[in-house]
């Protein structure tokens, strides 16, 4: 009985795998290339240019909440910027820490005077409060005539110095209506290595990059880290008014753009992270902030993606052992096909963090810490009224 059941679950999984493989995103064989295989990069689609300089002025907008740690190179790299014109709107998000003076000592080392440093109002109780940040400071920045375009960049993105022309080139160009860039995240500790190349694969999964930057699909999403926008659309609408409770709002702000115009999503070298995650805590509470909102908060849905997330990526290890110990060569074979396959999709995405080929075959283990990190998503729904993220509880 548990082989027959078990080998029911390895040839549902080799048929999604086959799926994954082929066919979600793209067509492996094709221009538009499967959801794995990270062609979508900024850069190499678009080219990058280190000239044509541009008069339009872009309002760089940055909420910031004890970022002590990150500002300093998330503004030094924006100071470089080369060939464009910009303002800087820091949003202070009630710091406790060293945030803002950090910053100001910045600003009068390098001489920059084109910046505003905005105290954020108090958060009303409808909102999030990255969301009230972005509101805030994009009012802050409409009042300047001169800022033609909007960037939002988080407090611990460092971006290439001619990254603001490249982007604003590609907006005219292409007439997007917004740009996201989905950061490179920092992996260089065992807990990064092991747990964030799989953050980013799920993302791609679930939002392939080519059908939110095709625009006669519905779906649409943005890394929140960096979201470059033209200025007018919010000029004729308070976008964040309509997203104000959401705690994803960076695909739920694209899901609003994208009713307006054509947008576009991918992955850059040129768009880093400077934040680090040196344990397992602090990578849970990223996850565990929003992964149950992610569901719709349905409990349906919740076990749904558990018992997905066991046949996709964990039955093929489960398979391999009951193979084993039952002398079923047929369960095995089937085993280690679902293990080769996956190992091969999620190749690229290693690949692309230049960390070592082993964590190809350790998807098993990360997708078991995903689930423990998704039921405790809905624990704090449920029994603790929400999670804690910077010092700020949230329902989520």
């Amino acid at each position: 009985m548990l082989v027959n059941v078990t080998l029911i679950l390895l040839t549902i999984s080799s048929l999604i795998w086959m799926y994954l493989f082929f066919f979600h995103g793209g067509f492996i064989f094709s221009y538009f290339k499967t959801f794995w295989t990270n062609t979508i990069i900024f850069e190499k689609i678009h080219g990058f240019s280190s000239h044509k300089k541009t008069n339009n002025q872009v309002g760089i907008i940055i909420p910031a909440r004890n970022e002590e740690q990150n500002i300093s190179d998330c503004l030094i790299s924006i100071i470089n910027q080369k060939n464009i014109k910009f303002e800087i709107i820091i949003v202070d998000d009630h710091s406790n820490d060293n945030t803002v003076e950090i910053s100001k000592k910045l600003f009068r080392k390098y001489k920059f005077e084109n910046y505003v440093i905005l105290k954020n109002k108090k958060l009303p109780k409808a909102w999030n409060g990255k969301t009230w940040a972005l509101n805030n400071g994009t009012k802050k920045a409409l009042e300047n005539d001169k800022n033609k375009y909007l960037l939002f960049l988080d407090a611990d993105i460092s971006i290439d110095p001619f990254l603001i022309q490249n982007l604003q080139r590609i907006a005219l160009e292409k007439k997007y209506k917004m740009i996201s860039i989905m950061a490179k995240l920092n992996c260089s500790s065992f807990w990064e290595k092991l747990l964030i190349p799989n953050f980013i694969f799920f993302f791609q999964k679930l939002y392939p990059f080519n059908y939110v930057n095709n625009p006669d699909k519905a779906l649409a999403a943005a890394a929140g880290g960096c979201i470059f926008s033209d200025i007018s659309i919010f000029k004729k609408k308070n976008l964040f008014e309509l997203i104000k409770n959401k705690l994803i709002d960076d695909c739920n702000l694209a899901k609003e753009i994208k009713k307006i115009g054509a947008i576009w999503l991918g992955l850059s070298e040129k768009v880093k992270s400077n934040r680090k995650y040196k344990n397992l805590k602090s990578i849970w509470k990223m996850v565990e902030r929003c992964a149950y909102e992610q569901l719709g908060k349905s409990i349906l849905i919740l076990f749904f993606t558990i018992l997905m997330m066991i046949v996709i990526y964990l039955i093929w290890f489960i398979g391999f052992i009951i193979g084993i110990r039952t002398n079923n060569i047929e369960v095995v074979v089937l085993s280690l096909f679902v293990f080769t396959i996956s190992s091969i999709v999620f190749f690229p995405t290693i690949k692309f963090y230049k960390i070592s080929y082993i964590y190809c075959f350790l998807g098993f283990i990360s997708s078991m810490f995903y689930i423990l990190m998704t039921i405790t998503s809905a624990k704090n729904y449920y029994l603790k009224s929400g999670s804690v993220w910077r010092g700020r509880k949230y329902k989520i």
